[in-house]
C-alpha cells in the first residue's frame, strides 16, 4: 500500500467523559477546541462517551475532576489513561479512492499479529494511529520490517531501515492471549447519516470554532427548519427566512445556493458507496488533503433538518480533529448543512454534500420519507456508525482495530475507524451498515 507513515513529535494523554455528564463537563472540552495552537487534538463523541485526545499540559482542567471522582468511587467517572500516546500520521498515495478500510486492515494486522494495542482515527486530511510509547520504537520496528514508508524526525528517516525477514524476524513476538470480539448486544447503529469534510485553514477556529462549539455543548441552539416550512419555499425563498436570533457565526441563512445545485449533480462516485458521500472536493484541499486519499464527504441526514421536537437532545456521533496540517469534522450532515449555510461553505472543503442537504430540505424531506431509493440516482454516499462498545476489554486489549477492520474488508465493505476511549465506532456506506452490523456481531 503507498503509505508515508510519520511520527508526530507529540505525546498525548487520553481522556474520557460519560456522555450523560457531559452537559457538566463541557467547559474544559470547549476549551481545548479554542485552543489557537494545539499539536493535534481529537475530539469524538458517541452514545456512551466523548473522548479527548490532546497534549498533558493541555488537559490539566480534566486531572482535579479524575481525582475527584476516584477518591469518591464514582459510578460513572471521568477517566485519563495513565500511559501516554504517540501519534503516527498516516497518507496515503494511491490514487484509489476506494481503499480506506484496506489501510486500517493493512496497517493494523502486524501490530495485532505482534499482539500491540493500538487505536486508530480516520478523517478528512489523513489518517492517525495511536501506540503507547513505551512501545514506540517496536512498533516502529515492526511497520519497517513490513515494507511500510516511516519517517521519524526524533531519529532518522526510518524507511532506510533494512527490510529483510531477519529484520521482520527481530520484531518481538506478543505473549498476549487472542483477541475477542464484544459480544452481539454490542454492536449499535447509530441513527445518523454522517458526513466528514475539511475546514478550511484559511478560515481558522476565530471563524468556524464556535460552530463546533455550538455542536459539542449547544445542540438545541442549532437552527432546525421542519421539512414543512421548506416544502413551499425555494432555495431563494430560503435563504431569506432564516432567524434573525442566528448571525455571524451562527447564521445559516443561504444565499446563493446556485453552485450548489451545480456541485451535486456534477460529483464523480467517490470512495465509499456509501449514501453520504458527494466526496471528491471540488477545491483544491491542503496539501495534507492531497496525500490522503480518502476524502470522504457529507453524507445527508435522512431526517434532513427535522422539527425541534424530532431532533434529539445531543448529537449520536461526531468527531473533530485538529493539527497544524488541517482539520477535519464529521457529523450528523443534516447539521453540517445547517452550521455551514451556502454563504459560508468557503470554510469547508467537501463536494456537493451539503448541497444534496440543502435540496433535500427544499423538497421537504421528513424523517419517515427518505429511503435508500432516494440516492439511486445520485452520487450521494451515505455513512451510519456502527459503534462497538469496548467497556470491558480496557486499552491493554490488542488486535480489536485489525479484527473489526479485517471482517468488513474481506467482505468487501469499505469504512472508516475512529477508536475512543472506550469504544470503537465504524462508519461504512449507509446501504451496508446492516449486513456490517451483522459481520461484527459474528467475528
Amino acid at each position: 500500500m503507498q503509505v508515508t507513515i510519520s511520527l508526530q513529535p507529540v505525546s498525548l494523554s487520553l481522556v474520557h467523559i460519560p456522555r450523560p455528564r457531559l452537559a457538566r463537563l463541557s467547559t474544559p472540552v470547549l476549551r481545548q477546541i479554542l485552543h489557537p495552537h494545539p499539536a493535534f487534538l481529537n475530539i469524538t463523541a458517541n452514545d456512551i462517551e466523548l473522548s479527548i485526545f490532546g497534549e498533558q499540559h493541555v488537559l490539566h482542567d480534566f486531572e482535579p475532576i479524575a481525582r475527584r471522582d476516584r477518591q469518591r468511587r464514582r459510578a460513572h467517572p471521568l477517566e485519563i489513561s495513565y500511559e501516554k500516546w504517540r501519534v503516527l500520521q498516516i497518507d496515503s498515495h494511491s490514487d484509489q479512492v476506494d481503499n480506506s478500510g484496506a489501510r486500517v486492515h493493512e496497517l493494523s494486522a502486524p501490530l495485532a499479529e505482534a499482539g500491540i494495542s493500538i487505536l486508530y482515527q480516520s478523517s478528512y486530511m489523513s489518517d492517525f494511529m495511536f501506540v503507547k510509547e513505551s512501545e514506540l520504537q517496536q512498533v516502529l520496528q515492526i511497520l519497517s520490517a513490513h515494507g511500510f514508508d516511516l519517517y521519524s524526525p526524533e531519529t532518522t528517516d526510518l524507511s532506510a531501515t533494512p527490510r529483510s525477514p531477519q529484520t521482520a524476524a527481530n520484531a518481538p513476538a506478543s505473549p498476549r492471549s487472542k483477541s475477542h470480539s464484544p459480544t452481539s448486544s454490542d454492536v449499535r447503529i447509530l441513527s445518523p447519516d454522517l458526513a466528514c469534510v475539511g475546514l478550511s485553514d484559511e478560515f481558522g477556529v476565530d471563524h468556524w470554532g464556535l460552530k463546533i462549539v455550538k455542536l459539542v455543548a449547544f445542540p438545541d441552539l442549532i437552527p432546525t427548519p421542519s421539512p414543512s416550512d421548506s416544502r413551499n419555499s425555494s432555495q431563494s425563498d430560503f435563504s431569506s427566512s432564516t432567524s434573525s436570533e442566528d448571525d455571524g457565526y451562527f447564521s445559516h441563512s443561504p444565499q446563493n445556493t446556485s453552485s450548489n445545485s451545480s456541485l451535486y449533480t456534477s460529483r464523480s462516485p467517490s470512495r465509499l458507496h456509501s449514501y453520504d458521500d458527494l466526496c471528491t472536493p471540488l477545491t483544491s484541499p491542503s496539501k495534507s488533503a492531497s496525500k490522503h486519499t480518502f476524502t470522504p464527504s457529507l453524507s445527508t441526514h435522512r431526517s434532513v433538518y427535522p422539527s425541534s421536537s424530532q431532533y434529539p437532545t445531543h448529537q449520536q456521533f461526531f468527531s473533530f480533529t485538529r493539527t497544524p496540517e488541517g482539520s477535519s469534522l464529521t457529523a450528523d450532515a443534516c447539521v453540517l448543512a445547517t452550521l455551514f449555510p451556502p454563504h459560508e461553505r468557503h470554510m469547508v472543503i467537501c463536494g456537493g454534500e451539503l448541497a444534496a442537504a440543502d435540496e433535500r430540505i427544499v423538497n421537504g424531506v421528513n424523517p419517515d420519507d427518505s429511503d435508500e431509493e432516494d440516492y439511486e440516482d445520485t452520487d450521494v454516499l451515505m455513512y451510519k456508525c456502527l459503534q462497538l462498545d469496548l467497556r470491558k476489554f480496557g486499552l491493554d486489549k490488542h488486535g480489536l482495530v485489525n479484527r473489526f477492520s479485517r471482517v468488513l474488508e474481506e467482505n468487501g465493505i469499505n469504512h472508516m475507524y475512529s477508536s475512543t476511549f472506550k469504544t470503537a465506532n465504524l462508519l461504512v456506506d449507509k446501504k451496508q451498515a446492516l449486513r456490517a452490523q451483522s459481520l461484527l456481531r459474528l467475528c
